[in-house]
């Protein structure tokens, strides 16, 4: 059963509490936007939001309409809502807008649970998706998150386009290939192939995906030209405003790296036994980041590659499914030892020589080597920061200064001062104590 197009497993909650209410498919639309904008505005960090694009969207009946049938659809998978037809595209959303849906037995029970133990009803709920989703489960196996996990990791090697070194699409591509091969040869991948396989399936997918991207430039290059035909000959009507045809994105160097990725990607899940298209992979690494199951992150130290490994592990399926967690008073202890050789690497590694580092970059060699969530290290840097932490032979300076920017694929490290003001840091640095009595 194919993954379904939900970037938040909150959507799930939002929609049944919906149904629960006996809302209608409008109002568990609108529901949506408002978790929608509620998830957007716990993410803005530096202003960028605005409420009156949130508002546009509540009140255009033809917004979310995806988002809200797919998430019935899965309500409907997992037996928690009773069969019902639903809208096929946007346009006919207005036919289904008092349509009301009613929950099952097993549905109510969740919603209950959900309400009173959030912790326990998600756990109740990736069970269910477990049973309901064998991709689902294959991720989880394959990042070592299963009892018959054989890795606690997968790494998918990448290339990050260098303009002197790779002039033109075709020599990144094989450039590509070979730091995929070279890193086969390597080992400790989580999976193994044969090089003319690797060779074979990135060529195949970029190049078919390159000539799909030409073919849509050139209908509309035709389009373009068939429309200025008319306006010369007069026949012309005016476009409504809006509707002009928007040229389809180029094909940029960064476009090229992608198509790289998605096919690396591809690849490396299905030579570990797990086939999967690249959106899917996308979602299910952040349903498995939101309950602390899996990790990932571009940015460990290393040959450049993506790299997905276990937080917890997941015994079972459906409701008897066990949870067992990297989290907890060892885990920080264990990363707080760890942290003066890992800031120590990172500064050597930054070659700037101020001693400072990416906050980022430590966190992703510090979840990497100890395998535990990006949470569990933001929990640590809080605790330190306001000063729950005794007996530590360093202390940790965090500044704001953004030199170095966080990517955008990883949060920034936020903690909120006494005032409960967020603050933004985005580089550190640890200084030994013994080493300042010693110079004073």
């Amino acid at each position: 059963m194919g993954i379904p197009r939900l970037q938040e497993l909150a959507y799930i909650e939002t929609a049944a509490l919906a149904v629960a209410r006996g809302e209608s498919f409008e109002q568990i639309r609108v529901a949506m936007v408002d978790r929608a904008e509620s998830i957007a505005r716990e993410a803005d960090l530096d202003g960028s939001f605005v409420a009156g694009k949130w508002d546009v969207l509540r009140a255009d009946h033809r917004s979310h309409v995806h988002n809200t049938v797919d998430v019935l659809k899965e309500l409907m998978r997992l037996g928690w809502v009773e069969q019902h037809v639903l809208p096929s595209t946007p346009q006919s959303a207005f036919a289904h807008g008092h349509v009301v849906f009613e929950l099952t037995g097993r549905g109510r029970e969740w919603t209950e649970a959900v309400t009173h133990d959030k912790r326990a009803g998600y756990n109740a709920l990736v069970g269910e998706l477990l049973a309901a989703h064998p991709q689902f489960e294959g991720f989880l196996r394959v990042v070592g998150a299963r009892p018959d996990s054989s890795s606690n990791q997968l790494t998918v090697p990448l290339l990050r386009w260098e303009g002197e070194t790779h002039r033109g699409a075709d020599e990144f591509v094989t450039a590509f290939v070979a730091h995929m091969v070279d890193c086969l040869r390597d080992g400790d991948l989580g999976w193994t192939a044969e090089p003319e396989a690797v060779e074979s399936a990135v060529l195949g997918y970029v190049t078919t995906a390159v000539r799909r991207v030409e073919t849509r430039v050139e209908r509309w290059k035709a389009q373009c030209r068939v429309e200025e035909e008319r306006r010369a000959s007069g026949a012309a009507e005016e476009r409504k405003t809006g509707r002009a045809a928007k040229a389809p994105p180029a094909l940029t160097p960064k476009r090229i790296a992608s198509f790289c990725e998605e096919a690396a990607v591809r690849f490396a899940f299905t030579a570990a036994g797990c086939p999967m298209d690249y959106i899917s992979h996308e979602l299910l690494r952040r349903w498995s980041g939101f309950m602390g199951l899996a990790n990932f992150s571009y940015y460990a130290p290393g040959p450049s590659a993506l790299r997905l490994w276990a937080t917890g592990a997941v015994t079972g399926r459906g409701p008897g499914a066990t949870f067992d967690r990297s989290v907890g008073a060892p885990v920080r202890s264990a990363l707080l030892a760890a942290l003066p050789r890992i800031c120590k690497e990172e500064t050597e590694r930054s070659a700037e020589g101020t001693g400072y580092c990416a906050v980022w970059r430590v966190r992703a060699a510090g979840c990497w080597q100890q395998r535990i969530s990006n949470d569990e290290f933001d929990a640590v840097l809080q605790a330190v920061y306001h000063g729950h932490v005794d007996g530590l032979p360093f202390r940790i300076h965090l500044d704001g200064a953004s030199a170095v920017r966080t990517p955008g694929s990883t949060r920034p490290l936020v903690v909120k001062t006494p005032a409960g003001i967020p603050r933004v840091f985005h580089v550190m640095r640890l200084y030994e104590k013994q080493r300042e009595v010693a110079a004073s």
